[in-house]
């Protein structure tokens, strides 16, 4: 149990770092000058996508049978690891448009940020890897608690000491660290199955 914490706790908050939904997180804090509105929604939307990453985990550790499972998710970390170092190495960030932005719309600010980190974590590598280590754990409930406070920390350090903690993390190294860390986690399951 604390395993699952644990890992969950320390993996989500990695691959939060400088991560988009965070600048996401940060714009919408900048905006609407209300963080603590921004943080409850931003929050509740990683629980609940996170949520639903980890219950499809925990169904799939129920129905497939453990080695092609522990094979599925070695190879789902390593694809997240490798994935993460293409999009940092070969990712060409688009041209802005000049349209009215979503943040524009007179919404209040816990819905603005809900729905914003609700369709930016679509599919995101925290996400899938919360379902993968719920997956890997079989403690769907401990993998949701490290999750959520692993997402609490790094939203409340976007929102409330963002601007200066911002200036000081190497966000290029955090990214091939998290990377890294995907493909060693990958790599263990995969020998270790």
């Amino acid at each position: 149990m604390l395993d699952a914490f644990l890992t969950s706790l320390f993996l989500i908050f990695l691959s939060e770092i400088a991560d988009k939904t965070q600048l996401v997180i940060f714009a919408l804090s900048l905006h609407y000058k209300s963080p603590w509105q921004v943080f409850a929604g931003a929050l509740t939307a990683h629980a609940f996508m996170d949520g639903i990453a980890i219950l499809i985990g925990a169904y799939t550790a129920i129905t497939i049978p453990a080695s092609t499972l522990n094979l599925a998710i070695g190879i789902s970390f390593l694809l997240l690891g490798l994935w993460g170092f293409a999009k940092f190495y070969f990712y060409k960030k688009p041209k802005a448009k000049k349209d009215k932005k979503f943040t524009d719309m007179p919404i209040g600010a816990m819905l603005a940020s809900f729905m914003l980190v609700t369709i930016s974590e679509m599919g995101d590598k925290s996400q899938i890897a919360s379902g993968i280590l719920s997956a890997s754990f079989r403690e769907p409930l401990f993998v949701f608690l490290g999750s959520v406070f692993a997402l609490a920390f790094a939203i409340g350090l976007n929102i409330f000491v963002g601007s200066s903690l911002a200036e000081k993390l190497p966000r290029r190294t955090i990214k091939i660290f998290t990377s890294i860390l995907f493909i060693i986690f990958g790599v263990v399951t995969l020998l270790f199955r």
